[in-house]
């Protein structure tokens, strides 16, 4: 697809106007091209600058020009709507973060999460899943600064995930770490009844030659965080335990920083969010000694505006 073809479907999805077989096509060329989704993120930024400044000064405009505010009204919510399954397919957080709230769709409430730059140095506990809060568990990682060629993505640290290595025997070979959210600590105070809570992370890739595969998992459980790692995955499996997981493919040679985001259904009287990160190889039967990074990790509640008061 050469830029001018991409740049009119970007702009046919944002009036809303665009056919379902050019959706397709458009949503594998932002799946898999950084430039393609900057493009998108370019044109929707504009957009909205451009529909606020014509609301802000609403009173000195032309009816010509308030009439053409009026029609670009008309087609917002479906432009939203479809960049909200633009986000669904192509798993980056910009789009949802950035238009929803603009667009009045949701509030977002950002969560606490511990250490989530990673610019605490002794963050990690070794081979475990936490028993609370306030720390991160990890298969096998470490808090870096800059090597090998790759910068934080914010701040001066990142996680590096090391590979799992061959003679362990896994049921995969994705290199994991885990927290543990205590939600009684969290500002949920408003949540509606359909609210969600949404987790993002960025990965790198350190340079190699095989497709990438990161992971983003949650679990909500009605538990205290002590009770709710007390023989916690045997758990995951039962009926009013909330889990969603979802894997990113990369494909070889794309080494910089992706962005990928998950959202959950928030069940009312959870008290525990355990959610977990991973990364490896897509081929799981070969080994690689590659490693990844992890930087910037966010979780936020949802809640749409028609349950707000």
């Amino acid at each position: 697809m050469n830029t001018n073809e991409r740049n009119e479907l970007i702009d046919a999805l944002i009036e809303g106007d665009i056919s379902e077989v050019d959706f397709l096509r458009l949503e594998a060329e932002l799946s898999i091209d950084p430039s393609a989704r900057k493009a998108y993120f370019d044109r929707l930024t504009l957009t909205q600058f451009l529909a606020e400044h014509a609301k802000m000064t609403s009173k000195e405009v032309t009816s010509a020009v308030q009439a053409h505010r009026n029609a670009r009204n008309e087609w917002r919510p479906l432009a939203a709507a479809a960049a909200g399954i633009v986000l669904g397919m192509f798993c980056t957080s910009m789009v949802y973060g950035f238009v929803a709230p603009r667009m009045g769709l949701v509030k977002k409430t950002p969560l606490m999460v511990y250490a989530p730059g990673m610019e605490k140095v002794d963050a990690i506990i070794d081979h475990a899943l936490p028993d609370d809060a306030g720390v991160w568990g990890a298969d096998l990682a470490k808090i870096v600064a800059a090597e090998n060629g790759v910068q934080p993505l914010e701040g001066k640290h990142m996680m590096r995930l090391e590979p799992v290595p061959p003679e362990e025997a896994v049921k995969n070979r994705l290199s994991r770490v885990y927290q543990v959210l205590d939600l009684r600590s969290q500002p949920l105070q408003d949540a509606a009844e359909d609210a969600e809570v949404q987790i993002t992370a960025s990965f790198f890739a350190e340079k190699g030659d095989v497709a990438t595969r990161y992971l983003i998992r949650a679990f909500a459980l009605n538990e205290t965080p002590e009770q709710a790692t007390n023989g916690f995955w045997p758990k995951t499996e039962e009926d009013d335990v909330v889990s969603v997981k979802r894997t990113f493919d990369v494909a070889p040679g794309r080494h910089e920083w992706h962005t990928f985001s998950l959202k959950m259904p928030l069940p009312r009287g959870a008290k525990t969010l355990v959610f977990v990160l991973g990364a490896g190889r897509v081929e799981y039967g070969l080994v690689s000694s590659q490693s990844h990074y992890l930087d910037d990790v966010q979780v936020s509640l949802l809640n749409p505006e028609s349950a707000l008061p």
